[in-house]
């Protein structure tokens, strides 16, 4: 075993206790998100979280989503904790009374519009695009604090590899603040592309592009952690099926024109701030998805 196996070893090690253990709690759900309330409540945990992080300042309509929200191939998952579920018998017909979205995660498909990440790698995603490379952005991960222990960032991870998977992606790509480098990179497998920059939509902290390419993640996983050396075989959970968490039933729907109206123009006042050019781009990637951007 070389070194660099070695210290993924000893860091797996370390996590071990709680790092992928089984959910232990069977009162919280994975889903996309799909009804109104579902999609502001993702919104507003990932302005909660990324204000906590330093990742945006406390200013605004309270709730953080970008341009890439708006395009129809665009998914949000999230983590969902129902109350009814933990008590000994519950009532089905009231399982989403006081549900508490705890978790959420974005995944953005290139399209006209590019990737979030190119104001920082633009070069670098281009000559992706032209090596042929099918990408998918990874972006706004917000956890509610008060239910870290349950270890929903690394299910949300698992529910975002199956989609990425069956959506025929070659390169999962992820913005990575200094903090976390060690992480995406040892643990994650993720390699850095471009410099670290400091990133406008990261509130100016310092920041480097990422990439995992599915097919060569699939067999470093299987090689760095399929063994008996490692105590959490990170390759079993997040490239194979395991029933720990549900499974993503279909790919989802792109939001309604009344969702894109009530964020745009009634929830925030987010668009004037989208230029002719980005509405036009909008409007041909919703015609392309047989749905109609509003505006």
């Amino acid at each position: 075993m070389d070194n660099n196996n070695i210290e993924r070893r000893r860091a797996v090690r370390l996590r071990r206790s709680n790092l992928i253990d089984s959910l232990d709690s069977c009162a919280i759900t994975f889903k996309i998100a799909q009804s109104t309330e579902e999609i502001e409540k993702a919104y507003e945990l990932v302005w909660d979280s990324y204000v906590q992080a330093g990742l945006q300042s406390d200013t605004g309509d309270k709730i953080r989503f970008t341009k890439y929200h708006l395009l129809p191939n665009t998914r949000i998952l999230i983590a969902v904790y129902h109350p009814e579920l933990d008590k000994e018998k519950p009532n089905f017909s009231k399982l989403d009374e006081g549900s508490l979205i705890i978790g959420t995660l974005t995944i953005v498909t290139d399209s006209s519009l590019g990737l979030p990440m190119e104001e920082i790698c633009g070069n670098n995603i281009k000559q992706l695009r032209k090596e042929g490379h099918r990408l998918i952005e990874v972006t706004s991960l917000a956890i509610n604090p008060d239910y870290r222990k349950h270890n929903i960032a690394m299910y949300l991870y698992k529910l975002m590899f199956e989609f990425v998977r069956h959506k025929n992606a070659t390169d999962v790509a992820c913005s990575v603040t200094k903090k976390h480098l060690s992480f995406y990179r040892r643990m994650l497998l993720f390699r850095p592309i471009g410099e670290v920059k400091k990133y406008a939509a990261a509130n100016q902290l310092e920041t480097q592009c990422h990439i995992l390419n599915i097919p060569e993640a699939e067999s470093a996983a299987e090689k760095v952690y399929n063994s008996d050396h490692f105590d959490a075989n990170l390759f079993t959970f997040f490239f194979t099926d395991t029933p720990e968490a549900d499974r993503l039933k279909g790919e989802g729907v792109a939001q309604t024109p009344e969702q894109l109206k009530y964020f745009l123009s009634e929830r925030t006042q987010m668009l004037s701030q989208l230029d002719g050019p980005t509405i036009n781009l909008l409007r041909e990637e919703h015609k392309k998805s047989s749905s109609v951007f509003p505006f």
